[in-house]
């Protein structure tokens, strides 16, 4: 009572602020693992990771005896809950079509280790729409997801359609980014017009001033005259609103990447010529032919790519037989790697396969690329378990070594948002 009494700041901390604490897992790392760890979490974020952690007094435990611990698993391509077809364009935001109370979708994929998504939009071939990054935290008013980065990038799907179909949503966009040239261009006139037209218009008022009054009479026809040569000048018109337009402009900029989406050789040759055209900040999305079109693709500096596991089937047809699929060889991360360019993976879907697909991988760069949250991972691999992360998964197993390994425990800023136990009740949270 004493202590309540005259000491309640250090109570209040020690009951409600307390510490999360994580004891007896193992952390995978390059080369090998760390065993026996304690994990200590302030705040919602990892304060300490060490074998020697003195447990602070009234510590909140959670059960991690034998587990495994790693950063939350990234999709940086999913689909998940949004609308998927029909036209896109730049103003499209993929956080206005998330529906965070789509309950059992998003405990699918929190059960896979995956607690940050990359919401692409996906609609016919042309500009989709914009990016953004969700947490699939708690969100307050219910469900789950939080915006954590609202503009992530300018989509473009240049992959959907019949090859005419393609070459048409190519042309059109080159349109868009031309005439978004074009508007910043009457922008520029127009900004510099109207300081002309102040100018004009300070000296018009003081010229009227001095001629007021004091000026004689003038007959009828003079003053007339006088007045026509004396009008105001004109102001001169703004540029209509364009949404899309700027956005596009954004993107030139280099304020935000470009995400093309971009499968067949054909396509991807298209990409190259986009981005070199517009000399974009690009990322592309697929990229299932590149081994076809690798020398192009070398060509173009600071290029990076998303392989994610497409709807179809990346299978070739049979001889003599015309495939209408890309043709994506079982060893494209390696493809990238030899070239020097880096790669992320995603799902391509809403999420619950990226793990499967991260299994089907092989090398310690697989792992690593699914913990990244920058659309550029593999540049910074910094995204592993480390202090300041609030997002971590408890596996049954080594997940860098054993393809057996599942997700036992999802724990977000320090609070366990699925568990295993709570799967096999009937996919509650």
């Amino acid at each position: 009572m004493l202590i309540l009494l005259f000491y309640p700041g250090w109570v209040e901390g020690q009951l409600f602020q307390r510490p999360v604490v994580l004891e007896g897992v193992s952390a995978p790392t390059r080369g090998g693992t760390l065993d026996d760890l304690t994990i200590m979490i302030r705040g919602g974020r990892i304060a300490e990771i060490s074998q020697t952690a003195d447990v602070p007094l009234m510590s909140k435990k959670i059960p991690a005896q034998g587990l495994f611990a790693t950063a939350g698993l990234v999709d940086h391509a999913s689909v998940l809950t949004l609308p998927v077809g029909g036209s896109g364009e730049a103003k499209q935001w993929s956080w206005d079509g998330f529906d965070r109370f789509s309950r059992d979708d998003i405990e699918m994929v929190l059960s896979s280790g995956v607690t940050r998504v990359h919401l692409v939009p996906v609609r016919g071939s042309g500009i989709s729409g914009r990016s953004c990054w969700v947490s699939l935290e708690e969100a307050e008013g219910g469900g789950h997801g939080v915006l954590i980065e609202e503009e992530a990038a300018l989509c473009i799907n240049l992959s959907s359609g019949a090859p005419s179909a393609r070459i048409r949503a190519f042309d059109k966009i080159v349109e868009q980014f031309n005439n978004a040239r074009d508007r910043r261009d009457s922008l520029d006139s127009y900004e510099s017009d109207l300081e002309e037209y102040l100018e004009e218009l300070k000296k018009w008022v003081e010229e009227q001033a001095k001629d007021g009054e004091g000026e004689g009479e003038k007959s009828s026809e003079e003053g007339k005259k006088d007045d026509e040569e004396k009008k105001a000048p004109e102001k001169p018109r703004r540029p209509d609103l364009n949404e899309d337009s700027d956005i596009l402009l954004r993107a030139l900029d280099h304020k935000i990447p470009v995400l093309i989406t971009a499968r067949r050789s054909a396509d991807l040759l298209n990409a190259c010529e986009l981005i070199h055209m517009f000399q974009l900040d690009a990322i592309i999305h697929g990229a299932d032919e590149a081994a076809l079109v690798i020398d192009e693709l070398k060509k173009l500096e600071d290029l990076s790519f998303i392989i994610d596991q497409p709807a179809t089937s990346m299978a070739v047809t049979g001889p003599g037989v015309l495939s209408t699929t890309p043709r994506r060889p079982s060893n494209l991360a390696a493809l990238l790697e030899e070239h020097e360019m880096d790669w992320v993976i995603g799902s391509g879907g809403s999420g619950e396969g990226l793990w499967r697909m991260t299994r089907k991988m092989t090398g310690e760069a697989a792992l690593t690329s699914a913990q990244s949250t920058n659309l550029r991972g593999l540049r910074s691999r910094r995204d592993s378990l480390r202090p300041g992360q609030n997002h971590i998964v408890l596996w049954s197993a080594n997940p860098a070594t054993q393809p057996a390994a599942r997700p036992v425990k999802v724990i977000i800023d320090g609070e366990v948002v699925w568990q295993e136990a709570s799967a096999a009740r009937g996919g509650r949270f």
